[in-house]
C-alpha cells in the first residue's frame, strides 16, 4: 500500500497491479483519516456563522465539479475502474494535503500564541484564513487526482 508516493499508486493502477484487497485497504484508510479529519473539525469548530455558509457553498461546489472532472479524466462513461481508482488515489493525496493543512493550524496557532493576538482584529479574521485555507487545499486535491486519474487512464504515469 502507498501511504505517500502517489506516482508510484498511479503505477500500479494504471498497470492494474492492484487486488480486491488492497482496493479495500485504502477505502478503510481513507474513511479512517477523513472521520479523523472530521472528528478534529468539530474540536475546533468555526463559530461565524458567514464563514461556515461560505466554506459549506464551495465546498460542495468545488467537490461537484471535482468528482466529474475526475471521472471524465478517466474516461467518462467509457473510463474502466473509476471506483477503484479514485478511492486508490484519494488515499496518500489527502494523507498530504491533510499534512500541509496541520502544518499550515500550527504555524498560524502559533503566531496567534507568540503575538498574543486575542482580543485584536486577528480573531475576527484568523476563521476567514483557516477557511481559504481550507477551500485551497480542498481545490488542490481535486486537482492532483484529476492529473493522476487522467494520467492513469491513458497509462501515462512517468
Amino acid at each position: 500500500m502507498y501511504y505517500w508516493n502517489t506516482k508510484a499508486l498511479a503505477h500500479a493502477l494504471a498497470e492494474d497491479r492492484l487486488s480486491k484487497r488492497h482496493y479495500k485497504n485504502y477505502y478503510l484508510a481513507a474513511a479512517l483519516l477523513v472521520s479523523a479529519v472530521y472528528y478534529y473539525g468539530m474540536f475546533s469548530p468555526y463559530y461565524d456563522v458567514r464563514v461556515i455558509g461560505v466554506e459549506a457553498a464551495i465546498t460542495l461546489l468545488i467537490m461537484l465539479v471535482g468528482i466529474q472532472r475526475t471521472y471524465q479524466a478517466n474516461g467518462g462513461d467509457q473510463g474502466s475502474h473509476f471506483l477503484n481508482r479514485i478511492t486508490a488515489l484519494s488515499f496518500p493525496i489527502l494523507m498530504q494535503t491533510t499534512v500541509a493543512g496541520i502544518l499550515f493550524g500550527v504555524v498560524l496557532l502559533a503566531i496567534y500564541q507568540y503575538f498574543g493576538l486575542a482580543h485584536t482584529a486577528f480573531e475576527q479574521w484568523y476563521e476567514w484564513c483557516v477557511s481559504a485555507f481550507t477551500i485551497f487545499l480542498q481545490g488542490l486535491f481535486f486537482t492532483r487526482l484529476v492529473s493522476y486519474m487522467k494520467r492513469v487512464a491513458t497509462h501515462t504515469v512517468k
